[in-house]
């Protein structure tokens, strides 16, 4: 999207929040980092703003960013009387993704998709869509300079979060300049990137590092140590007294294995539901891998969701997975240091 297309897109977004009393603001299921600093961001600038916005997002809420501010404004549906006038999607690819209230709103009700997924499905009355953007937490803060909306210290801690877990505490491949200079601009105007940091990477329960624990013993390696999976299962949660949204990082654990190109994390649901979480790296598409699945989300990070029993979900990704790599070593040039041999299983 050129920067005049992107003005003239902020240009109407404006117009439809000034338009709007009483927006409501959503985001996917099994809301991250950045699902939620966004969120709690936009909803105080709106509160500024004078409007009464509603955050509902899909339970269960996740724990572990408790410490969010305003976290406690957030719920799982509209309150009784809310008539909400706008839908504002932040960090959802598809509409389905965020939940029963996403389904049931109001035809007349104007939709407002702000996300940076290449896999977007473009939803919206009005979509705002940079792949090129680590963490929608950055669209945020664009968007809030832009309007001259004043960001206090807790919106800035709330989009710092967003992008430093969208970058994997600016780890990730999706780690450049705009995103270390916007990191810097957000600490400035008050975001402690010490205490964010505390908070997501140093203060799991014990019951999540057992979830990993359980989880880890099962990792498999295979193709000379290209692909790693794992999995978490119902009765894993059960004797960790752990609840699925603590499985969130064991995927970084499985993607730090010298010479893997995919790793994948297999999560039980239901007796016929499981869902994937995929890395990947060059040249090896996330993305296009889970679009095979009926998901999608980016190049290097990308899940799914798989109507089938665990053990039958395990076998047709990782047929799928191995058919890729295998082509890989098919193409010319390919031989052991192009194919990440060496790495051992």
């Amino acid at each position: 999207m050129s920067p005049q297309e992107v003005a003239r897109q902020l240009r109407q977004l404006k117009r439809l929040i000034d338009g709007s009393q009483e927006p409501v603001i959503l985001s996917h299921k099994d809301a991250d980092g950045d699902a939620l600093g966004c969120v709690l961001a936009f909803a105080e600038a709106l509160r500024q703003l004078g409007k009464t916005p509603h955050i509902v997002l899909t339970e269960p809420l996740p724990a572990q960013y408790s410490w969010l501010p305003g976290f406690d404004q957030a719920g799982s549906r509209l309150p009784p009387g809310a008539t909400p006038d706008l839908a504002i999607f932040l960090d959802a690819a598809s509409r389905e993704r965020s939940g029963v209230v996403a389904q049931n709103l109001p035809p007349e009700v104007q939709i407002v998709n702000i996300d940076h997924h290449p896999s977007n499905t473009l939803y919206g009355d009005l979509n705002w869509i940079d792949p090129d953007a680590a963490a929608v937490g950055q669209m945020c803060l664009e968007m809030f300079s832009v309007y001259g909306w004043a960001i206090t210290a807790s919106m800035a801690t709330n989009l710092y979060t967003a992008l430093m877990t969208d970058t994997g505490g600016f780890r990730h491949e999706n780690t450049n300049a705009r995103a270390l200079e916007d990191g810097a601009r957000l600490v400035a105007l008050g975001a402690n990137p010490s205490q964010c940091a505390t908070f997501v990477y140093k203060s799991r329960p014990l019951s999540t590092l057992k979830l990993s624990a359980l989880s880890l013993a099962t990792m498999r390696v295979e193709m000379k140590g290209r692909l790693v999976h794992a999995c978490v299962t119902r009765q894993m949660l059960h004797r960790a007294g752990a609840v699925m949204a603590e499985s969130e990082g064991i995927i970084d654990t499985l993607n730090s294995i010298e010479g893997e190109l995919v790793a994948i994390m297999f999560k039980e649901v239901s007796d016929r539901l499981t869902k994937i979480s995929l890395r990947s790296r060059e040249p090896v598409d996330a993305a296009a891998l889970c679009a095979n699945f009926g998901g999608g989300g980016h190049v290097r990070a990308a899940g799914a969701e798989i109507r089938l029993p665990l053990e039958e979900a395990v076998k047709r990704v990782v047929r799928v997975v191995r058919h890729t790599i295998g082509e890989l070593d098919e193409m010319p040039g390919a031989g052991p240091t192009a194919a990440g041999a060496g790495a051992g299983v």
